[in-house]
């Protein structure tokens, strides 16, 4: 706006501060509009207050819930006032004007304030715990109830200053909240986050020191002194309450099968067999199956309740279902028992992998033509059968060209004489067509104290036990080499002189160091003594049938002890009346050195 500039042109002696200047029948000057500059907001705001001769002001506030019952119902009122009072403004820049609102109260108001609070009827809570407390616990919930402090606001109006238009309102409310106890129960996925640490967290399991050079001047003992590492981070990709990165074992581990103890056990056995052509129902009054470690089937003796069930079951592939545990046998050979007036109908026979020897397949004669892996090998002499092999718990290495030849053999026997080369059994899985070449010891005897068994047996399924000790020397190397092909290898137990060797091994297949070690560990867990016990146990879901080879533990008496399955039957007979008998026995093999 354009300022008002005063001139005078004589001065005045008698001037007295401050100079009055009035004016007369001067108009009224035109207020411009407040420029808005840029990035500003212009604000126009009126308030308009206006307070009756007589006004009553009621608040009624209800809330109820469900269960609790709260009811609040605060009401006042305002008899009178005896001054009304308007305010209007306007946001626009006015010079030389001081605008002044006077606000009072009147002297005397009254308030009046009623409370009608509802307290429901005590809840009681009742934890029965049978295991700890046999009494009721009850506890009582008291819900106290305070009423605040009066609550009290203020308004003040800022004044309004020439070319700056402002209205600063501001509230205060005080209240007195109830005190109590607060808890917090985290709920949901925690965020992502680096976590670091600067502790130090060593491998599980000793930690040996090597010094290359003596000390001369070391004194005893010897003082180590480590500095704290730095920090190590790693990221928490969020998850619940239980981080996501906890410290858990390898996760190659395995969990022993071990039968439940009980004060009794209730069993209902069952037995079925039927042809596997057609499905057709077979009845069985004896099943015996047995097999051991040297042999790569298992031999399989049927009982036949009579002559026409015998008939359908001759060369026939059948499914012998044991307490739920399907076994394949193939009934080779039939034969008969008559005395009079009573006849018995038999047949023995192997399990299903008898499909790959004689009369099921004829001899073959073969030689590696190329280099190829041992698993190969197996593979090569099993071509064109339908079965597949594979290595548990032994290395694969190569085999020269020429260095392996069979001659003669059926599929399952040039495999057979393959791994028995290097000390190995064949397990066979009936159900998958499936070899699979394991070591002849697992577990080696030496390793045996700090290894976790596949089956825990314990004396309240132990339903028979007996003993027998063997006597051989303890020898502790072996020396191996192969035949036309092959190296030199001397494989010596840990820890002791090597000093007791056992009988050398010539194999073909003596042609790498990882053929040579698994060969060489194999022969010297067969020496030192031996204990040979026989257990007798039943066929439950929690104990199956045990497998040649499986290391199992046996607790019976307060004495434990560890050994591989040597040999491994069951046996199930129908009696007269209809009654089941199913058992399974084992021979264990315990090194004792």
């Amino acid at each position: 706006m354009t300022a008002i500039v005063i001139n005078f042109d004589t001065p005045w002696i008698a001037a007295a501060s401050p100079i009055v200047l009035s004016f007369t029948d001067d108009p009224t000057p035109e207020v411009p509009e407040v420029p808005i500059s840029a990035g500003t907001i212009g604000i126009m705001c009126g308030i308009g207050i206006a307070i009756g001769q007589s006004v009553a002001q009621q608040l009624t506030i209800a809330s109820a819930t469900e269960s609790h019952g709260i009811r609040l119902v605060p009401q006042w009122q305002v008899d009178y006032v005896k001054q009304q009072l308007t305010a209007k403004w306007q946001a626009k820049a006015l010079l030389g004007v001081i605008v002044s609102i006077g606000w009072r109260w009147n002297n005397l108001v009254l308030c009046k304030a009623d409370l009608l609070w509802l307290v429901p009827d005590s809840h009681s809570v009742q934890a029965a715990s049978l295991w700890l407390s046999p009494e009721a616990a009850q506890t009582m919930v008291e819900m106290p109830w305070r009423q605040p402090k009066a609550t009290t606001q203020f308004i003040a109006l800022g004044d309004m200053q020439a070319g700056l238009a402002a209205t600063e309102i501001r509230l205060h409310h005080s209240d007195i909240r109830a005190s109590g106890d607060m808890r917090g129960i985290a709920w949901g996925p925690h965020a992502a986050r680096w976590v670091c640490s600067s502790k130090y967290n060593p491998p599980k399991g000793k930690i040996t020191f090597n010094f290359s050079e003596p000390w001369v001047n070391a004194s005893s003992p010897i003082v180590l002194n480590f500095t704290p590492s730095p920090n190590v981070c790693y990221w928490d990709d969020g998850g619940g309450l239980i981080g996501t990165n906890p410290s858990l074992p390898n996760i190659d581990f395995k969990i022993p099968i071990e039968p439940q103890i009980r004060r009794y056990y209730l069993m209902q056995p069952t037995l079925t067999c039927v042809r596997v052509s057609d499905n057709l129902p077979i009845v069985v009054s004896n099943v015996s199956i047995s097999q051991s470690r040297g042999q790569w089937a298992r031999a399989v003796s049927l009982e036949f309740s009579s002559r026409i069930d015998a008939e359908r079951a001759h060369n026939e592939l059948l499914l012998i279902t044991i307490n739920g545990y399907e076994f394949y046998a193939i009934a080779e050979q039939p034969s008969a028992n008559k005395v009079f007036g009573t006849a018995t109908y038999n047949s023995t026979g192997r399990s299903r992998v008898a499909e790959l020897a004689a009369p099921y397949k004829l001899p073959l004669s073969h030689t590696n033509a190329t280099a190829r892996s041992f698993a190969g090998l197996l593979g090569d002499l099993l071509q064109n059968t339908g079965w597949t092999i594979e290595l548990n718990g032994i290395p694969d290495f190569t085999i020269p060209a020429g260095a392996f030849s069979v001659g003669n053999k059926s599929p399952i026997e040039a495999v057979a004489e393959a791994v028995g080369q290097l000390g190995c059994m064949i397990l066979t899985d009936d159900a998958t067509n499936k070899l699979t070449i394991v070591p002849r010891w697992p577990t080696a005897p030496w390793a045996m104290a700090a290894a976790v068994p596949d089956l825990a047996l314990h004396d309240a399924v132990i339903t028979s036990y007996s003993d027998s000790v063997s006597r051989n020397p303890l020898c502790n190397v072996v020396w191996l080499r192969g035949e036309q092909q092959g190296i030199d290898a001397k494989v010596k137990r840990a820890g002791s002189a090597g000093n007791i060797p056992t009988a050398d091994i010539i194999a073909q297949l003596i042609v790498d160091n990882q053929a040579a070690r698994v060969a060489g560990t194999n022969a010297l867990a067969e020496t030192g003594d031996k204990l040979s016990v026989n257990l007798s146990m039943p066929v439950m879901a929690d104990l199956p049938p045990a497998t040649p080879g499986m290391l199992l533990g046996v607790t019976i008496n307060g004495e434990v002890f560890k050994g591989v399955c040597d040999s491994w039957s069951i046996r199930a007979t129908v009696s007269e009346r209809g009654d089941i008998d199913i058992e399974q026995s084992v021979t264990l093999v315990c090194p004792l050195e």
